[in-house]
């Protein structure tokens, strides 16, 4: 009965395929026409008007299917440069493309028959393993595509693959040339998001890459044999229930948790949360997810909580206590958040065929094999989170860690026994040996000469821990290092009392082999009084993981959410693979989508524009009403938050590139100001069609009409866009969906943050070295169109009063009434804007003989009209409707 099962669903597939083929050469005709008449392809090369069609996205919101392009030549695809076609009945209505539009002075390259030792010798290069792993557990040779990568006016055809990093496992997406091998570009592909001191650094950290994700390598369930049910494939959803923190509460901080049976949307996940099509689970696995720890950071699942045969997922939380006290319940949480940010964002048009996260698509298009792999307390380190999205069909994974508490302790007292009980905070050195890697360091404390150990410290500290005071002309490495030379086992800083901040101790010097604290100075004082008194002091450096109370990743829905979001956001832009790529665009606005979407699922009942919000306070152990890790809080009110766009210039950073210091855009930030102009959208769409909490309880609400709106832009978006083409497909998306009715208010939210009708990105090269000038070059504007001055239109005024323009809607022409009387004599120019501002049409005309104006030209939306002459300056908008 199975296998007949499966042979229709075949049938269906080979069907759906044969469709869309057929669609697709449809369109392909479609774009061709277009191209052929666009004036900005209409001067180009032949040669570099050839494309295929690589996606085609059917969108109910807007009423037409984006047809996605991959511009080739010589049948191969030229990395980075593709479009998006919004064609809606046989007609192209927007079209964004990174096309290159001037022939290559050279176009060069063969492939190789030694292709296999420059992809590995290139993977060592950049410390990275030279195979992979198949479904079966062997070592094969890297996957590579072939592409044309352009460099210097000049097409190069290179090998492009994704190899881990060694040690650190981060991922990377690589090119090389297929002659010699050269690196033609590398880039870091897991999105970091880091919580600690240096929080708004965005290295792309702690990447870990498909070397062991295959499912087929998974063990379905550590800790329960009755978690796997093989069943039919049937369209009924298992029942299910879960105490989780839902919608729209954000963290523990924020409100309680609830207990919700079947709260899936059944559009989106048709067979529930447990079941991938094939087979059912009582885990927290199923087709959007698979939700398990990785404290060991092995990419391999070691727990998951298991519901049962009734799948009750009801398990005890007390976050007061460390989190091994409730690992059940986190997985819980992170396996919700997943499920119902997929099903959300489903609705919104993130389905199968916009390239979503799933194991079985059902047939609906798109490659399935994807489903989210969400790791909870992931053992690669503390006080970060992490979302890799490789092209659909891979799957992509979630890294959650936990935070380390505020007031976390690594010095402790044995005697006098009278000090044990003292606590206090303190911070581990970023140089040296970690702590939580090493045994734990026990040694009587010591005094130094000098107290601020930048010189030759007298002392013998041959088997004691020195207690150094912060301050002086030297940094934290000189002072470990001095005790280290006079044989410190370990080192105790201590701020100075005229210190500013506690933070930890940052430095480089890989010949530091001791470990190293700092603490304030209250703490530090005391020991260092006691000392001079005469007591002495033993103490143990070490990091108790068991007693710390943790900050769980996996519980902050806001920080979960943001992750998805970059899912989110990598899958609709472009090609939906390294589209939005922060060493090739300055103007990354990843950071900012995924804000933004944070903070529109846990929007609170009663929320208004006048509450500003913040972003991670959880984790930092901030009170829900804190400033976050943000460069302010979200708020339309200047007061709050005064960034506009060209605040954005100098917003980078400083890294090592394997030895070379190279400098990059900083992506948190600018994704900052971003997410600052989106959620200023979403008031003013408040302020006009009602506010909702809930994005899906009302579509007609001004928060979800909002949500639509941006997630139908970043489909129209062309690779890797800036500021300006991301501000120009929210109007695009506005004019396919309602005619452009909402122009102007997009158009003044915009303006207000500096990205009016003139702002400029200027060079958005991405990472430089030694050149810093495109990260310096933005230009903001605060102009509106014209047209949008005057838009409190048909006002009635000395000079307008009787004038109408009629029929309106308009098919292919309209005519000027006029009042009788009014002085008609000489030219009356009439103008035509579109709703980005452009001049699209424009006649002089006497009004005394022509009072008709022909739009047959112009395709079907609002416009401006103005009519201007001697004694008449009047505005409206029309809308054509053929």
């Amino acid at each position: 009965m199975k296998r007949n099962q499966l042979s229709v669903r075949l049938l269906l597939l080979c069907s759906l395929f044969g469709f869309g083929w057929s669609h697709a050469q449809n369109y392909e005709k479609v774009i061709i026409d277009y191209i052929n008449s666009e004036k900005t392809f209409q001067r180009i090369n032949p040669e570099l008007k050839a494309f295929t069609v690589v996606n085609v996205d059917s969108s109910k919101s807007l009423n037409g299917d984006i047809v996605g392009i991959q511009q080739t030549i010589n049948g191969i695809p030229i990395f980075g440069s593709s479009a998006n076609v919004l064609i809606r009945e046989g007609k192209v209505l927007n079209l964004t493309d990174t096309f290159i539009k001037m022939y290559p002075s050279r176009v060069k390259g063969s492939q190789n028959a030694g292709k296999n030792t420059l992809v590995s010798e290139a993977a060592q290069k950049i410390n990275g393993y030279p195979t992979i792993r198949n479904s079966e557990g062997k070592e094969e040779p890297l996957k590579t595509q072939l592409v044309y990568f352009e460099k210097g006016g000049e097409l190069i055809l290179g090998y492009r693959f994704d190899v881990q990093e060694k040690e650190t496992g981060n991922m990377w997406n690589v090119i090389i040339s297929t002659d010699d091998g050269a690196i033609l570009y590398s880039e870091k592909m897991t999105l970091s998001c880091s919580f600690h001191d240096d929080a708004y650094k965005h290295h792309a950290e702690e990447a870990h890459p498909l070397q062991n994700i295959q499912p087929a390598l998974f063990p379905p369930h550590i800790n329960s044999e009755n978690n796997l049910q093989k069943k039919d494939f049937v369209l009924v959803p298992d029942n299910a229930s879960y105490n989780v923190l839902a919608f729209p509460v954000e963290a523990p901080t924020f409100g309680s948790r609830a207990l919700l049976s079947n709260p899936w949307e059944i559009t989106a996940s048709p067979e529930g949360w447990h079941s991938d099509g094939t087979n059912s689970y009582t885990n927290t696995r199923g087709n959007n997810v698979y939700a398990y720890t990785d404290e060991n950071s092995t990419n391999i699942p070691q727990f998951s909580p298991d519901g049962g045969t009734v799948r009750a997922f009801d398990f005890p939380m007390d976050v007061s206590l460390p989190p091994q006290n409730y690992k059940s319940a986190s997985v819980t949480n992170l396996f919700y958040v997943n499920n119902k940010v997929h099903d959300v964002f489903y609705k919104l048009g993130f389905t199968e065929t916009a390239r979503n996260f799933q194991a079985s698509n059902f047939g609906k298009g798109g490659a399935q094999g994807d489903a989210v792999l969400a790791e909870a307390w992931d053992g690669g380190g503390y006080n970060n989170a992490n979302f890799y999205s490789p092209a659909d069909g891979s799957p992509p994974r979630m890294q959650m860690y936990l935070w380390e508490p505020d007031n976390m302790q690594n010095l402790f007292y044995n005697s006098p026994s009278v000090y044990a009980s003292r606590t206090f905070r303190s911070r581990r050195a970023t140089f040296g040996p970690n702590l939580e890697t090493i045994a734990p360091v026990t040694a009587n404390l010591s005094l130094t000469t000098p107290v601020n150990g930048c010189n030759a410290i007298n002392e013998d500290l041959t088997g004691k821990i020195a207690l150094i005071e912060r301050g002086g002309t030297c940094g934290f490495t000189d002072k470990v290092k001095n005790a280290q030379l006079k044989g410190a086992v370990g080192v105790v800083i201590y701020n100075a009392a005229a210190s500013v901040g506690f933070g930890g101790m940052g430095g480089s010097d890989t010949s530091i082999t001791i470990p190293s604290v700092t603490i304030e100075n209250p703490e530090g004082a005391f020991i260092a009084g006691e000392i001079a008194g005469g007591a002495v002091i033993n103490a143990t450096l070490k990091y108790d993981k068991s007693n710390y109370v943790y900050k769980d990743g996996s519980l902050d829905n806001g920080i979960l959410i943001h992750e998805y979001g970059h899912g989110i956001s990598n899958r609709l832009t472009g090609t939906g693979d390294g589209c939005l790529s922060a060493t090739t665009s300055n103007e990354q606005m990843g950071e900012g989508w995924s804000d933004f979407f944070a903070l529109m699922l846990t929007n609170k009942p009663g929320d208004n524009a006048s509450v500003p919000r913040g972003v991670g306070t959880f984790a930092i152990e901030q009170p829900t009403n804190g400033a976050g890790i943000r460069l302010a809080k979200y708020s339309p009110d200047f007061a709050v938050n005064n960034y506009t766009y060209g605040r954005t210039n100098g917003m980078k950073i400083s890294i090592n590139y394997f030895g070379t210091p190279i400098v990059l855009a900083h992506v948190h930030n600018i994704g900052f100001v971003w997410a600052t102009m989106l959620w200023d959208l979403h008031w003013k769409y408040v302020e006009k069609y009602g506010y909702n909490s809930d994005v899906m309880a009302d579509p007609n609400s001004g928060s979800a009409r909002v949500l639509q709106l941006v997630v139908d832009a970043i489909k129209l978006q062309p690779c890797n866009p800036n500021f300006k083409q991301g501000r120009d497909a929210i109007l695009a998306a506005d004019q396919a969906k309602t005619g452009g009715q909402d122009k102007c208010l997009i158009w003044k939210v915009f303006a207000k943050r500096g990205l009016g009708v003139n702002a400029e990105p200027g060079g958005t090269s991405g990472f430089l070295m030694g050149n810093e000038q495109d990260l310096d070059d933005q230009v903001e504007n605060f102009a509106v169109p014209a047209e949008c001055n005057a838009l409190a239109v048909n006002e009635a005024s000395a000079n307008t009063k009787g004038i109408s323009i009629y029929p309106n809607p308009v098919k292919t022409e309209f005519t000027i009434k006029t009042p009788s009387g009014m002085d008609l004599s000489g030219i009356t120019t009439v103008s035509v804007y579109d709703f980005t501002g452009k001049l699209v049409s424009s006649e002089k005309i006497n009004l005394n003989k022509q009072t008709t104006v022909n739009v047959n030209t112009l395709l079907n939306g609002v416009y401006m009209l103005t009519i201007k002459g001697n004694s008449i300056d009047y505005s409206q908008k029309i809308i054509v409707s053929k």
